[in-house]
C-alpha cells in the first residue's frame, strides 16, 4: 500500500484517537482498544515506512496512549510470589536435560577428584595449591580441622566477602555460557575435582567425618548455585547452538530470557548461603544436632524446590501438554541492503553493520572450513615442537612468532597464506551470497575458493612484503596500501563477468575510491580499539592480571587447565594465538564488508549502475521518490 492510501485511510481514526486520549475521562477499556489499533498501525508503518514521519507520529500517539493506560495500574505482589512458586520452577522443569547434564558433569568431576587423589596423593597439591595444603596440614595437627572459618575477620564481613566471591563465580559459570556453553563446562569440571580432592584428602587424614559436616553447612546451598548457574550456563549457549526453528539471533535471545530466570534463583541462595558460611559454620564445636538440621534442612529444601517440584510440574503439567510455554519471539528486521547506493559516511557505517550481521552466519561457515582447523593446527605445531618457547610470549610477539618474523622460511610464509585466505575467501564469499540470495553450499564454496584464491594476488604480494621486510613501520604502509589489498583484491569478485574486464574496470574505480578507503579502513578501526579499551577497564575493575578481555578469557582457561598440565607454555601460547587469531578475524571481516559497502558506494557514484533501473520506476510506484531499501509497496 502507498503511504499517502494508508494515511488517507487511517487519518480520521487517528485524530479521534488523538481526542480521546486528551480526555481525562476517556474509558480505559476504550483506550486499551485504542493501544491495539494504534501499535498495529505502529507496526505496519514500521515496516513499510520506516523513514517516514508517519512512523515518528504513530509512535509519539502511542507512547501518549500507553502512559494513560498503565498511569494508575498497580503491580501486584501476586505476580512476585506466582515467579517462585511456579514461573521458576516451570522453568526449570522445562530445562531438565541442562540441569542433569550439569549435575552429571559436576559429580562425574568430583569422582574424578577423588580417584586420582586415591591413586597420588600429592594430586591434591596440585589441585589446592601447596599452601592451603600446608594450612590444613596445620589445622589437623592443631586438632581443628576447619579452623580456616573462623580464622580471618568478624562474621559480618566475612559474609560479605563470601557472598560477593560466590556471586561472582556464578555469575562468570552463568555468563561465559554464552561462548557455546564450553566455560561453564571447564568452571564445574575444575570445582567439581576440587571437591573430590579435598574431601579425600581429609579422608586420607582421617578427619572426613569430623570435617564433612562443616564443609556442607553452606556447602550444599553453594555447590547447589554453581551446578544450577551451570545449568543456565548451558541453556544460555544451548540457544546459540541449537536455534532449531528460529535464527540464531531469535534463539539467543529467548535462551538468555529462559536462562536468566534459572540464574536469578543463584542469586538468593549465595546470599543466604554467604550468611551462613561466615556466620554459623565459623562456629565448628556447635552441637552435632544443629550441624544435622542445617545440612539436611538445606539439602531438603534443594531438593524439593529444585529437582522434586519441577519433576513433578512437567510430569502433571508439561507432558501431557496442559502447559503450552508461549515464547515470544523477538522480532529481527533484516534490511535490505542495496549495494549499488551512494551513501555518506554514517550511511556506509551503518549499512557495513547491517550487511556484517545478516551475512555472519555464511562467513562463519566458510572461516569454520578453513580457517579454524589451521587456527589450531599451525601454532600447535609451531609451539609444540619448538623446545626454544618455554615461556607465555605476548600476543605481538606470538604472532610475529607464528607468521614469521626475522628469517621467515617458505613454511612460514605458507603458513601465513593459510591463515589470511581463506579468511577473505570466506568474507567474499559471504557477500556473494547475500547478493545471490543464496544458502551456504560446502562444494560451492570449495568451487569458489578454487577459482578464487589467484585472484587474491595483492593479498599474496603483500603478505609476501611483510615476509621478506619485517619492519614496524609497515604498519602505516599496509594502512596506505589497505585500497590495494582488500579492493584491488575484490575487484575479481563483484561481478560474474570475465574477471580481466572486472580487474579493468575496478582499477580506475580503486583509484579514485583511494583516501575514502583508507579513512573508512581507520574508522571502522575505532571499534576495536574501544573493545581494547573497555577490556582494560574491566580488567581492572574485576582486579584481573590481563591486558584486554582476550587476555581475560585465556588467562581463565589457563587457570582451569594448569593443574592437569606440567608445562604450560606451549599450551598458552597456542591458545593465546588461537584467540588472537579469532578475534582479529572479526576485525578484518568487518573491516573487508565496510570496504565493500564503500566500493560499491563509490562505483555507484561514479558510474551510476543502478539509476537508470530506479529512474524507470519514478512515478510509477510511489508518489515520491524512494531508496531501494526504504520499503515495498
Amino acid at each position: 500500500m502507498r503511504e499517502t492510501t494508508f494515511i488517507k485511510q487511517k487519518k480520521k481514526s487517528w485524530k479521534k484517537f488523538e481526542q480521546m486520549q486528551q480526555n481525562e475521562n476517556a474509558d480505559p477499556d476504550k483506550l486499551t482498544d485504542l493501544f491495539v489499533e494504534i501499535t498495529d498501525d505502529l507496526s505496519y508503518s514500521r515496516t513499510f515506512y520506516a523513514k517516514r514521519s508517519v512512523r515518528v507520529y504513530l509512535n509519539y500517539l502511542s507512547q501518549l496512549v500507553f502512559l494513560k493506560v498503565n498511569r494508575n495500574r498497580k503491580v501486584r505482589i501476586k505476580k512476585f510470589f506466582n515467579f517462585w512458586t511456579h514461573g521458576l520452577p516451570m522453568e526449570f522443569a522445562r530445562s531438565w536435560k541442562a540441569m542433569v547434564l550439569a549435575l552429571f558433569i559436576f559429580m562425574s568431576s568430583m569422582m574424578v577428584g577423588i580417584v586420582s587423589t586415591a591413586n597420588d596423593i600429592d594430586y591434591a597439591t596440585q589441585i589446592m595449591g601447596e599452601r592451603y595444603i600446608s594450612m590444613t596440614d596445620e589445622n589437623i595437627a592443631n586438632g581443628d580441622p576447619m579452623a580456616v572459618y573462623h580464622q580471618h575477620g568478624n562474621s559480618a564481613w566475612s559474609s560479605f566477602n563470601i557472598t560477593y566471591n560466590n556471586t561472582m563465580v556464578a555469575s562468570r559459570t552463568y555468563i561465559t555460557g554464552i561462548a557455546a556453553g564450553v566455560p561453564p563446562v571447564i568452571i564445574m569440571v575444575h570445582n567439581g575435582i576440587m571437591l573430590g580432592t579435598f574431601h579425600y584428602y581429609l579422608y586420607h587424614k582421617g578427619v572426613l567425618s569430623e570435617a564433612m559436616w562443616i564443609i556442607w553447612i553452606h556447602g550444599v546451598l553453594e555447590i547447589a548455585t554453581i551446578i544450577i548457574a551451570g545449568g543456565a550456563g548451558l541453556v544460555l549457549g544451548g540457544g546459540l547452538l541449537f536455534p532449531g526453528t528460529y535464527t540464531r539471533l531469535q534463539s539467543l535471545r529467548i535462551s538468555a530470557k529462559r536462562s536468566f530466570k534459572i540464574a536469578l534463583s543463584c542469586v538468593f541462595i549465595l546470599i543466604f548461603s554467604g550468611f551462613i558460611e561466615g556466620s554459623i559454620t565459623r562456629h565448628t564445636g556447635m552441637p552435632m544436632a544443629f550441624k544435622y538440621i542445617i545440612v539436611l534442612g538445606s539439602l531438603a529444601f534443594i531438593c524439593f524446590y529444585f529437582v522434586a517440584y519441577p519433576i513433578y510440574l512437567y510430569r502433571t503439567r508439561i507432558k501431557p501438554g496442559h502447559f503450552v510455554f508461549n515464547d515470544d519471539i523477538p522480532h529481527v528486521k533484516n534490511k535490505t541492503i542495496a549495494l549499488e547506493k551512494v551513501r555518506e559516511v554514517g550511511e556506509i557505517f551503518n549499512d557495513s553493520l547491517n550487511l556484517y550481521r545478516q551475512s555472519f552466519s555464511n562467513f562463519f561457515k566458510g572461516w569454520m572450513l578453513f580457517c579454524f582447523p589451521l587456527m589450531l593446527l599451525i601454532p600447535a605445531l609451531h609451539f609444540f615442537n619448538h623446545e626454544s618457547y618455554n615461556q607465555e610470549l605476548y600476543w605481538w610477539v606470538n604472532i610475529k612468532e607464528v607468521l614469521g618474523g626475522e628469517g621467515a622460511t617458505g613454511l612460514d610464509y605458507l603458513a601465513s597464506l593459510g591463515l589470511v585466505i581463506p579468511l577473505f575467501l570466506a568474507v567474499y564469499y559471504a557477500v556473494y551470497l547475500y547478493r545471490k540470495q543464496q544458502e551456504f553450499r560446502i562444494t560451492e564454496y570449495l568451487k569458489f575458493s578454487a577459482f578464487g584464491v589467484l585472484k587474491l594476488w595483492p593479498t599474496l604480494l603483500f603478505v609476501l612484503l611483510v615476509q621478506l621486510w619485517p619492519k614496524s613501520f609497515m604498519i602505516f604502509f599496509g594502512i596506505l596500501l589497505v585500497p590495494f589489498i582488500f579492493q584491488f583484491s575484490y575487484a575479481g569478485f563483484y561481478e560474474d563477468g570475465k574477471y580481466t574486464s572486472n580487474l579493468k574496470g575496478g582499477l580506475n574505480l580503486v583509484f579514485k575510491s583511494w583516501f575514502g578507503s583508507v579513512g573508512m579502513f581507520l574508522l571502522q578501526m575505532v571499534i576495536p580499539l574501544i573493545v581494547f579499551v573497555v577490556g582494560y577497564l574491566f580488567s581492572k575493575v574485576f582486579g584481573v592480571n590481563a591486558t584486554f578481555n582476550i587476555d581475560f578469557l585465556s588467562e581463565f582457561i589457563l587457570d582451569h587447565v594448569k593443574p592437569f598440565v606440567d608445562d604450560i607454555s606451549a599450551l598458552a601460547n597456542s591458545l593465546n594465538f588461537a584467540l588472537y587469531y579469532a578475534f582479529f578475524s572479526l576485525i578484518i571481516s568487518f573491516v573487508v564488508v565496510g570496504l565493500i559497502i564503500q566500493f560499491h558506494s563509490i562505483r555507484e557514484r561514479i558510474q551510476a549502475k543502478s539509476l537508470y533501473t530506479r529512474l524507470k520506476d519514478f512515478g510509477s510506484k510511489n508518489n515520491l521518490f524512494e531508496q531501494a531499501d526504504e520499503g515495498d509497496y
